[in-house]
């Protein structure tokens, strides 16, 4: 059956060379078709492999995930920073609050005492110690009179003729009379001091006249008329001024 009875189209072959003279066909090796026929049916198409992960990326691998960010250096500096403050902050709240419950305790009366109005009799020293040259008087009128001067001179008129022995040339050195000068000397003293507050002319006189007086007792061996109870740190100092009695016992 021809291509033609059958409809099919020719193959495209080469046609064979045509024989040579002797009617023999030249001895070529056979024709091989060139390409299947045209007709000839497409095989169906073989799946393809599939793509790797990075193929719908252009080719390229996918990005990986990014390195995470290396803490920040000074998020431990702010932390202690922060706790410093708020520590700082606690403690000032204690102290104020302790302030404030010591000050609702005590009393707006207690917080701030008055100061105490010292006596004369207070400042009474011992007279075997050195006089304080810095007890001026305030009043103009106590440095007119100089009657704090008279005092002080006195004071140390007998301090030196006790500590040398030439009172004892006037009045007998028995306990009598170192009683005596010793109580003699304290109320001195406390004439002194009485005129760091300032006093006035009259009682400037008045401390002269009984500073002649107490003198006059003590060099006739006299009571000299007045109580003294003194009480110092390890000792204390008493006399009797009517009896003239007394010395220092310990306490």
């Amino acid at each position: 059956m021809t291509d033609e009875q059958t409809g099919a189209e020719p193959d495209n072959v080469i046609p064979p060379p045509p024989a040579d003279a002797g009617g023999q066909a030249p001895s070529f090796p056979p024709v091989v078709p060139l390409a299947p026929p045209v007709s000839a049916p497409v095989p169906p198409a073989q799946p393809a492999a599939p793509l790797p992960p990075y193929a719908t990326a252009g080719g390229y691998p996918a990005p990986g995930p990014a390195y995470a960010a290396p803490p920040a250096a000074k998020s431990s500096n702010a932390l202690g920073i922060v706790l410093a403050v708020v520590g700082g902050l606690v403690i000032f709240a204690v102290v104020g609050v302790a302030l404030l419950v010591g000050f609702l305790v005590r009393g707006p009366d207690e917080a701030s005492p008055p100061a105490p109005v010292p006596s004369p009799s207070a400042f009474a020293e011992d007279p075997d110690r050195p006089s304080d040259d810095g007890d001026e008087p305030a009043d103009p009128d106590a440095d007119a009179s100089g009657i704090a001067d008279r005092l002080e001179a006195k004071i140390e008129e007998y301090k030196r003729l006790r500590d040398s022995g030439a009172l004892w040339q006037t009045i007998p050195d028995n306990e009598y009379n170192r009683t005596a000068v010793t109580a003699f000397l304290y109320l001195m003293t406390d004439m002194k001091v009485a005129t760091i507050w300032g006093i006035d002319e009259q009682q400037a006189q008045e401390y002269d006249e009984r500073m002649a007086m107490l003198e006059e007792r003590l060099l006739a061996q006299q009571p000299l008329g007045d109580d003294i109870k003194i009480t110092l740190e390890d000792k204390a100092f008493t006399y009797d001024g009517e009896t003239g009695e007394g010395g220092y016992t310990d306490k």
